[in-house]
């Protein structure tokens, strides 16, 4: 009997041994399974680091670029506002003169000679072309108020682009790190 419980207990011991073996391969499997994975997870970290900061350093450019577009807008109208109130004023003058000095003279100048209806003539030229210049700024100014209209829209739409794309990484961040807690 002796011998059986010798030869049973070396059976299980090799057993116990060939288990613990296996149990330590798979370990260490295991083991290298789960290093492979936190670098892994350390990779994506990085790159999605990388590509926010890409994404942050596009968003400003962009959004500077834009800022200064509407900036030169506003200061184009502002110059456009000015030269057109200085058109008014200069015709209303004009308008002014024409009425106290040219007409009265130009209808007695219209009696005495023909060359003196030039005169006449010149100044009402003078008058119809201040017109015409004040109409054709203002066009430009409406132009341009609707340019920079555009442009507003146009850079809104563009953040709102922008914010979904953050929203994108942000979830892919979670997910990254969902993966790297769930290993």
């Amino acid at each position: 009997q002796g011998s059986l419980i010798s030869f049973c207990n070396t059976s299980n011991v090799k057993k116990w041994e060939t288990e613990l073996q296996a149990l330590r391969e798979s370990n260490a499997r295991l083991t290298t399974t789960l290093q492979e994975s936190v670098a892994s997870i350390e990779h994506w970290k990085k790159q999605f680091s990388i590509g926010k900061d890409e994404n942050d350093q596009l968003r400003s450019k962009e959004l500077e670029e834009q800022c200064n577009e509407i900036d030169k807008e506003r200061d184009r109208n502002t110059q456009l506002s000015r030269r057109l109130q200085d058109l008014e004023t200069e015709l209303q003058d004009k308008e002014l003169e024409w009425k106290e000095i040219y007409w009265p003279v130009g209808l007695r100048l219209l009696a005495c000679s023909s060359n003196k209806l030039s005169v006449f003539q010149a100044a009402e030229k003078r008058n119809k072309d201040l017109e015409e210049k004040v109409r054709a700024l203002r066009t430009e100014v409406e132009e341009s108020k609707h340019r920079q209209s555009n442009l507003k829209m146009e850079l809104q739409t563009f953040l709102d682009v922008l914010d979904g794309k953050i929203d994108e990484l942000q979830d892919f961040r979670q997910g990254l790190s969902k993966l790297g807690v769930n290993n």
